[in-house]
C-alpha cells in the first residue's frame, strides 16, 4: 500500500503537532518550514484535518493549528481513512468466477496486505508513531529516568 503525498504530509505535520502539543500553537509558515511541506499544499490537508476533528485552528498572531485531542487518542486508521477515504478499504466481494487461478492468487494476496495494513492502523495511534520517531531519531537508544 502507497500512501499519497496528501497523507505523507499529513502525518509529517501531525508528528510534529505532536511534538508542539504541549506547547500550544503553532502556525502554518512555521509547520511548513520545519516539514519542508509546500505551504499552500499544507494549508488544504490542515483545513481537512480541521473538518475531520483532528485539529483545532486559532487566528492571530499567537494562532495557528494544534492537535484536538492527546496524541494518545488519535488512532492512524481514523487519520489515514479521513484523508485517503475509500482507497484503503477493499470492495470486500469475492473473487469471480471466470478469473484465472494467477488472478485469483493475486486478488487474494492483495486482501491480505490490505487487511495487515489496515490491522497495522487500527492498532497504531500518533503518541505510538512519534514515540518510534523519537526513538529511531536517537539511535535506537531509549532513556529513563
Amino acid at each position: 500500500m502507497q500512501l499519497s503525498k496528501r497523507t505523507q504530509y499529513a502525518i509529517r505535520a501531525m508528528i510534529c503537532l505532536c511534538d508542539t502539543f504541549p506547547r500550544g500553537f503553532i502556525q502554518t509558515r512555521e509547520l511548513a518550514s520545519r516539514e519542508r511541506i509546500p505551504t499552500k499544499f499544507l494549508e488544504s490537508i490542515l483545513a481537512a484535518l480541521c473538518r475531520g476533528k483532528f485539529l483545532v485552528s486559532r487566528i492571530g498572531a499567537s494562532g495557528g493549528y494544534r492537535l484536538a485531542r492527546r496524541p494518545e487518542e488519535i488512532y492512524l486508521s481514523d487519520l489515514i481513512g479521513r484523508l485517503e477515504g475509500k482507497k484503503l478499504s477493499s470492495d470486500g466481494s469475492a473473487p469471480s468466477e471466470d478469473m484465472r487461478s494467477g488472478e485469483v492468487a493475486v486478488d487474494l494476496l492483495q486482501r491480505d496486505l490490505t487487511a495487515a495494513f489496515e490491522g497495522v492502523l487500527r492498532q497504531t495511534t500518533l503518541a505510538m508513531l512519534n514515540d518510534r520517531v523519537h526513538q529511531y531519531s536517537r539511535g535506537g537508544q531509549m532513556f529513563y529516568i
